[in-house]
C-alpha cells in the first residue's frame, strides 16, 4: 500500500495506541492522515502547553503522550514541557516539523539546528530522512521513551521526506512499548539479600516511596513490605497516592515543603530522622524532599533502589545500592524476607499516631477557619472532603503543591496527584489537567493554581471550553506572587513589585467561554465545588485567599511582619 511518511507516522500511531495529540497542526502530513475517529486532535494555544498535555495524558494513562510543533520557535517553546517530562521520568513523543533537506543551509525561514536544540531536554532526538524510516523511528521512540528511566523523545520530521511515499504493508504496533515501564531489571540476588538482612535487623526501619514507585505500579508491594516489618511509610511528593493517608503505617510527605508547623510532613520528617535504617525507592533524593539533604541523619543506613544507576548513592552514604524495577525488586526482597525473623523493635503505630495528632492540633482551627480573605488549609480541606479514588488533582509548582501535598487526604492507593517537581516551574497546572482528563476521561480531575502562575496558561481556558474538557479550576487568589513576596521579606524584611490588580479570573473563564464564580466567604466553598464538578464542562472557581498565608514550608512561620499589609 502506498502511504506518505507522515501517513505511515499516523498509522504507527494509532497502532500503538494514541488517542490524542496534542500541538499546532504540523507536520501537515501527519494531521491529515491521522484517523480522527480513534485519535482525537487537540489545538492548542502555546507549544509548551502541547508538550505539557502530553505528559498529563500519559501520567494518567501510563502510555506515552503525544505532542506537535512546527520549526524554529514553534519547536523551542516545546522545551519548558520536555524538561519536566524528562526531570520527571514521563515518557512523551514529540513530533516536530524540521525543514525540507532541499533547504537545509540555506537560511530558511526560522532555521535552526533542532538537533542541537533539543538534545539536553530529551532522552533522544531521532530525524526521519527517508520516507522508509518513518515507520522503524516511531517505534524506536515509542521503544526509548518507555524504557529504563522513561522520558521524553523528539523526532524531526522534515517537509519535503513528509510528502514522500513509500510502499508498506500492514503497520502493527508494538505492544511492549506502549505502556511505560516497558521493561522490568531486577539487582543480583546478593544484593537484595544484604537488604533484606539490614532491614530485619533494624530497631527503626522507614520505607519512602518516591515518584519511580509510583511509575514502577509498586504500590501493593510497598504496602505490604511496610506490613511484613511493621515499618513506617514515607512519600516524595511525586510518591503521594501510594499509600491512604488512613492506613496506619502512613506517614505522608517529607520534606521542607510540607514539614512546618501546619504542615503534615512533620511525622515523616521526624520518623526519617530518627530512623536506623531507611529504604528509598524510587526517588531522586532532590533538595526540597530531603530537607536540603539533612535527612536522613548521618547514623541512618541507608538502602537506594532506582532504576537509574546515576541515582543510587547520588547524595547519600549508601550501605546497598539497587539498581532495577522498583516493583520488581520489591517482589524478591519480600521473598527473602518470609524466611527472616524480625529483630526486636516497638512498635512504630502509637508514636505515627501521637505525632498526627499533634499536628492536627495544630492544623484543624486553621481548617476550620471562617476568617476572611479565606485561609488556604480552609479552601483545601473543602476540597479534600468531596474527594474519592476516582478522583486525580492536578497541582502546580510553588506553594500550591505544599498546599496539597500536606492539606489533601489521599483517600486510597493509587496515582492520586500530578505536580511539576521534575523543575518546579510554575505554569503547569491547567494543560497537565486537559491532557489527563482527556487520557482518562472516568477520573474527576481537579486543577489547583496559583493566580500567578494561572497568568500563564489561561490561553489553554479557550482550549479546554473548545474541547469539551469537564473539569474544575481552582485557582487560589492572593493577588501576589506568594511565595516570592514572602521569602523576600523572610530574606530582606520587605518586598518589591510581587503584587497584581484584583482580577476575578471566573470572569476571565467565563470570557473565554467556561464556566465559572468568584468566592469570598468560607462558607460558600462546599456548594461552589459542587457545582464545578456537576458542570459538564470546564469551571473556573476564584477563591480569594489570605495573601499573608503561607505554605507549610520548614522557617517560613518566622517571616517578618514588615510590608506585610497588602
Amino acid at each position: 500500500m502506498q502511504r506518505t511518511a507522515g501517513g505511515v507516522i499516523s498509522e504507527t500511531l494509532k497502532a500503538h495506541g494514541v488517542t490524542c495529540v496534542f500541538g499546532m497542526e504540523d507536520p501537515i502530513h501527519v494531521f491529515h492522515t491521522l484517523d480522527q475517529s480513534f485519535t482525537r486532535i487537540v489545538t492548542v494555544r502555546d507549544e509548551k502547553h502541547a508538550a505539557i498535555m502530553a505528559h498529563g495524558y500519559a501520567q494518567a494513562t501510563g502510555r506515552p503522550g503525544v505532542c506537535t510543533s512546527t520549526f524554529g520557535p514553534g519547536a523551542t517553546n516545546l522545551i519548558t514541557g520536555l524538561l519536566e517530562a524528562e526531570r520527571s521520568s514521563v515518557p512523551v513523543i514529540a513530533l516536530v516539523q524540521d525543514h525540507g533537506l532541499a533547504v537545509k543551509g540555506k537560511h530558511a525561514s526560522s532555521a535552526m539546528d533542532h538537533d542541537r536544540s533539543l538534545a539536553p531536554f530529551v532522552k533522544a532526538v531521532l530525524r526521519i530522512d527517508l520516507a522508509e524510516q518513518a515507520e522503524g523511528h516511531i517505534r524506536k521512540a515509542f521503544r526509548i521513551a518507555t524504557t529504563g528511566r522513561p522520558g521524553p523523545v523528539a523526532v524531526l520530521c522534515p517537509t519535503d521526506v513528509m510528502a514522500q511515499t513509500v510502499d508498506t504493508g500492514e503497520i502493527k504496533g508494538d505492544d511492549r512499548y506502549t505502556h511505560a515501564p516497558a521493561t522490568r531489571s531486577r539487582p543480583p540476588a546478593a544484593e537484595i539479600a544484604e537488604a533484606a538482612g539490614l532491614l530485619s535487623g533494624a530497631a527503626r526501619p522507614i520505607l519512602v516511596a518516591g515518584g519511580g514507585s509510583m511509575i514502577s505500579g509498586a504500590a501493593q508491594e510497598i504496602i505490604s513490605l511496610a506490613e511484613r516489618l511493621n515499618a513506617p511509610l514515607a512519600t516524595t511528593m511525586t510518591g503521594r497516592g501510594i499509600v491512604a493517608d488512613t492506613h496506619p503505617l502512613s506517614v505522608g510527605p517529607l520534606g521542607s515543603s510540607t514539614g512546618g508547623k501546619l504542615g503534615r510532613g512533620r511525622v515523616a520528617n521526624h520518623m526519617l530522622e530518627h530512623a536506623d535504617v531507611a529504604l528509598l525507592m524510587g526517588t531522586r533524593t532532590g533538595q526540597i524532599c530531603y530537607s536540603d539533604w539533612t535527612l536522613p541523619g548521618p547514623d541512618t543506613k541507608v538502602i537506594h533502589l532506582d532504576i537509574d544507576p546515576e541515582e543510587t548513592g547520588r547524595n547519600f552514604d549508601t550501605d546497598v545500592a539497587l539498581v532495577g524495577d522498583v516493583r520488581e525488586t520489591l517482589r524478591d526482597l519480600i521473598d527473602v524476607l518470609e524466611g527472616k525473623t524480625l529483630g526486636e523493635r516497638d512498635d512504630p503505630r502509637a508514636e505515627i499516631e501521637r505525632l498526627t495528632e499533634e499536628w492536627q492540633s495544630d492544623f484543624t482551627p486553621v481548617a476550620t477557619s471562617n476568617a476572611q480573605p479565606i485561609r488556604p488549609e480552609r479552601l483545601l480541606t473543602e476540597i479534600s472532603s468531596l474527594l474519592d479514588e476516582k478522583s486525580l488533582i492536578v497541582t502546580d509548582a510553588s506553594y500550591i503543591t505544599g498546599w496539597a501535598m500536606s492539606h489533601i487526604d489521599v483517600p486510597s492507593s493509587g496515582r492520586f496527584v500530578l505536580s511539576p517537581r521534575g523543575t518546579g516551574g510554575i505554569g503547569w497546572s491547567l494543560p497537565a489537567a486537559i491532557g489527563a482528563k482527556l487520557g482518562d476521561p472516568s477520573r474527576n480531575v481537579i486543577c489547583m493554581t496559583g493566580d500567578g502562575a494561572f497568568g500563564y496558561v489561561i490561553n489553554e481556558l479557550e482550549t479546554a471550553a473548545r474541547v469539551k474538557v469537564p473539569l474544575v479550576v481552582v485557582v487560589f487568589n492572593n493577588a501576589s506572587l506568594g511565595f516570592q513576596r514572602h521569602w523576600e521579606q523572610k530574606v530582606m524584611g520587605s518586598y518589591r513589585e510581587c503584587d497584581f490588580l484584583d482580577v476575578d479570573y471566573s470572569e476571565v473563564g467565563r470570557a473565554l467561554k467556561c464556566e465559572g464564580e468568584r468566592v469570598t466567604a468560607p462558607g460558600d466553598i462546599h456548594a461552589a465545588l459542587k457545582r464545578g464538578l456537576a458542570a459538564g464542562g470546564p469551571y473556573v472557581i476564584d477563591v480569594v485567599i489570605d495573601p499573608d498565608a503561607t505554605a507549610p514550608i520548614v522557617g517560613f512561620e518566622t517571616i517578618l511582619a514588615a510590608d506585610a499589609a497588602h
